[in-house]
């Protein structure tokens, strides 16, 4: 029962996010897509700057529009609060009237209106300001806008997709990109989320949006040949069922959840079933009581309601400790799932429910075989010992324990699947290098007019250390998706224009994390015109923009935004994301500071005095940027959180296969157990005819071998159906091995042999006088 409770608290929790807005069913966020003519798609969980406004204008089944715009940004109170930020917002008003927010200080409804406006949430009022009232106080972004504290709201609870930790002021987003962003429908970025007026027809809603981008945006459209879609995405199924280009944080996975709630109830039917066997295995202790009592007169439905009180006040008192058990586990539980500890689980209505099913289920569905079998025994029969064996009972037990077996094999095989799968990534090849790179945060506070010459004269002063080999600027590390994402590139004179992942990189990069040229050459001091006029590809783009090898792109002209560059180079493809993903499209161009203010500066470091040297690093980063906060991940590191979910997935399901394993064995030992009550008389007399224990061992043992075989005739192909599903979200996958089947077979049949040799041994060496002097 705590196994079952730990899996459906993950199973909520995951299933929960957002959901404590009091109109989160009512809520929905409007996605951008793109797509060519031939049908290649680029999908935004974000959307368009002018489409908020239009549905303002135009929409009057629209109850209310809000967007917001996130971009990472350092904020500073003075020198001792200087943080880097990444969940700081530009938020319209009408944001919090559309979302729950509890305020505890300051103006809620208009308070960031107007401009240099900010709410903080709680947390961030407590890291800038300690215990100082912040209402009124000043926080600057990136030492170039300055916001005053209008309000401050209390932070969202865990389970949400958007964390706003600083709302500021809309109108200073165009302080940054300008009023003409306002315009753009080819940009991404912003996220919309609206309400509908109650009777508002989805589907007519639905061809609206189409309408509008068509009147918006149409010729344009078509002159790149391309086409556009705004997509309503309600809020609650964001996190467990959209894995788009710029979501806000690497979301759940609806399959992960629906797999875990399977074994959710595997475990709790395993368990039930095994009540069942060890109980009816046992019935024969009890069979003299039930045979006495009915002799002296009582009736069948006394002694079912009497078997059925001592079931329901067992399933009572295991009830008591499964609750104890739960919260004892709930702290490693939660290191595994990342399910907070703080998640307050006992006050959740579903919980009691879900407790309260399970505690009158488990005294029904597992009571009720058990309290027949028992009340049923003729008095004569029971008083004397002889009862015979129910061809129907047998039969029941049997195929209680097939089905034990079968789930234990499925769980057994889904863990070993798991491993090997997250194993048979980790052993592809990346096709780049990523051990012992140190990524540090380009500064954001700078004086553009220097930050070039600052960031050479910083990587220069980075390699004179004997700890330091190399150093060099990229936009994006391995680890996630490239989040710059650009349409309206197309080969030069055509109008095919798709969509490309833009990489920014100096001339170091390619010696950085090894990558492969394949064609042509990387960007070189050589060339003064490879700023601005030349771009490299990797493997994919080169397919993507239809020329027919690496070798053919060389040298090609690519029409991108209206200016012309060329292709001086071709990158063999290597894995940005795990190799769970498939190769994406990606652009190189020389970008030596990186993207405006966002990048990482990446520094080789040796495997010894790590310490020591992240600290000259942290020293010169302080003495070359002042006023930017040193901020560093390690890039193999980094990587590896990408595993996070297929890493929870295998080790929830080790546990419980281990724990099925266990409950197994007792089955086994329970429907053993009757048999050899059954048998003992038979046992003894082949002793004494002679038998050995081995030839009893083999007698017993081939019956179990025979239910364990029809297990796993039933399991395999089961296994072999979900497996083979799951596996369709890789991109690189392993292939389903016998082995991987036949290994889950061979671990039953070992504890299955080791619980059947112990009874059989045990009864085989009574002794024969104690078992036959009855008759």
């Amino acid at each position: 029962m705590t196994a079952c409770l730990l899996i459906l608290t993950f199973v909520q929790f995951e299933q929960s996010y957002d959901s404590f807005h009091s109109r989160s069913d009512e809520i929905y966020r409007l996605r951008y897509e793109r797509a060519s003519e031939t049908g290649e798609a680029v999908k935004f969980a974000s959307c368009c700057p002018p489409a908020a406004p239009r549905l303002r204008e135009r929409f009057p089944e629209v109850e209310i529009v809000g967007r917001c715009f996130s971009r990472r940004a350092t904020f500073t109170y003075d020198e001792e609060h200087k943080f880097i930020e990444d969940h700081n917002f530009f938020v319209e008003q009408e944001y919090f009237d559309i979302f729950d927010f509890e305020f505890i200080a300051g103006d809620d409804k208009n308070g960031i209106r107007e401009a240099n406006t900010c709410y903080i949430s709680e947390s961030i009022a407590k890291k800038y300001f300690g215990d100082d009232n912040p209402i009124g106080k000043t926080l600057s972004r990136d030492k170039q806008l300055n916001f005053k504290v209008t309000g401050v709201y209390k932070d969202f609870p865990e389970n949400t997709h958007m964390q706003i930790d600083i709302a500021l002021s809309y109108p200073n987003l165009w302080d940054i990109y300008g009023r003409d962003i306002e315009k753009s429908w080819g940009d991404s970025g912003f996220y919309t989320f609206f309400i509908l007026h109650e009777g508002t027809n989805m589907e007519t809603f639905k061809d609206k949006l189409a309408d509008l981008v068509e009147t918006e945006w149409g010729e344009v459209l078509r002159y790149y040949k391309l086409t556009c879609d705004l997509i309503p995405q309600k809020l609650t199924d964001i996190h467990l069922n959209s894995h788009f280009q710029q979501e806000l944080k690497t979301n759940g996975d609806r399959q992960t959840v629906n797999f875990l709630f399977i074994i959710a109830i595997f475990i709790i039917v395993i368990a039930w079933v095994n009540y069942i066997n060890l109980s009816t295995a046992r019935s024969l202790t009890r069979a003299r009581e039930v045979g006495l009592r009915k002799v002296v007169g009582a009736a069948r439905t006394q002694l079912m309601g009497q078997f059925f009180m001592e079931t329901l006040l067992l399933n009572s008192i295991a009830l008591i400790f499964a609750v104890g058990f739960l919260e004892i586990c709930r702290p490693v539980f939660s290191q595994i799932t990342g399910v907070p500890i703080s998640y307050p689980l006992f006050n959740q209505v579903w919980f009691w429910i879900t407790l309260g099913a399970l505690f009158f289920m488990g005294v029904f569905l597992s009571g009720l075989y058990p309290v027949i079998v028992l009340s049923s025994y003729k008095p004569i029969s029971a008083l004397k010992g002889k009862l015979g064996n129910s061809a129907k009972g047998i039969s029941l037990r049997k195929a209680l324990v097939i089905f034990q077996v079968m789930m234990a094999l499925i769980l057994i095989t889904s863990t070993f699947a798991v491993f090997k799968q997250i194993s048979y990534m980790k052993d592809q090849s990346l096709g780049i290098k990523i051990d012992n790179i140190v990524a540090v945060r380009t500064p954001r506070i700078r004086n553009d007019e220097s930050i070039r010459t600052r960031m050479a004269s910083f990587k220069e002063e980075l390699i004179k250390n004997s700890n330091i080999t190399k150093a060099s600027v990229v936009t994006e590390i391995p680890g996630r998706q490239i989040y710059w994402d650009a349409g309206g590139i197309m080969p030069a004179g055509t109008k095919d224009s798709k969509n490309y992942q833009i990489v920014g990189i100096d001339y170091d990069f390619v010696n950085m994390f090894d990558v492969e040229l394949v064609a042509g050459r990387n960007f070189s001091k050589d060339f003064v015109t490879d700023e601005k006029q030349a771009l490299i590809f990797n493997e994919t783009a080169v397919r993507w923009m239809g020329f027919a090898d690496a070798e053919t792109a060389i040298g090609q002209r690519v029409n991108y935004w209206g200016n012309i560059y060329s292709i001086i180079g071709v990158f063999k493809d290597y894995h940005q994301q795990s190799p769970k993903q498939a190769y994406e499209q990606h652009i190189y161009r020389y970008l030596p500071t990186g993207r405006d203010i966002r990048g990482m500066i990446t520094i080789k470091i040796n495997e010894q005095n790590t310490s020591k040297t992240l600290d000259q690093i942290q020293e010169l980063y302080t003495e070359f940027f002042p006023g930017n906060p040193f901020d560093y991940v390690f890039v193999d590191e980094y990587y590896d959180q990408q595993y996070k979910t297929d890493k929870m997935l295998g080790e929830v399901f080790g546990i419980f296969a281990i724990l099925a394993i266990f409950i197994t064995a007792m089955g086994i030992l329970g429907l053993t157990s009757f048999m050899i009550e059954q048998r003992t008389r038979e046992i003894s007399i082949r002793n004494v005819m002679g038998a050995s224990v081995s030839r009893i061992l083999v007698l017993f043992g081939k019956e179990f071998l025979y239910l364990i075989l029809i297990s796993f005739v039933i399991a395999a192909p089961l296994s072999y159906w979900g497996l083979s599903f799951w596996l369709e979200s890789f991109s690189t996958r392993m292939s389903l091995s016998v082995d991987l089947f036949l290994l889950p077979l061979l671990t039953t049949l070992l504890i299955a042999g080791g619980t059947i040799g112990f009874l059989v041994f045990y009864a085989a060496k009574k002794n024969p006088v104690d078992t036959l002097k009855y008759e």
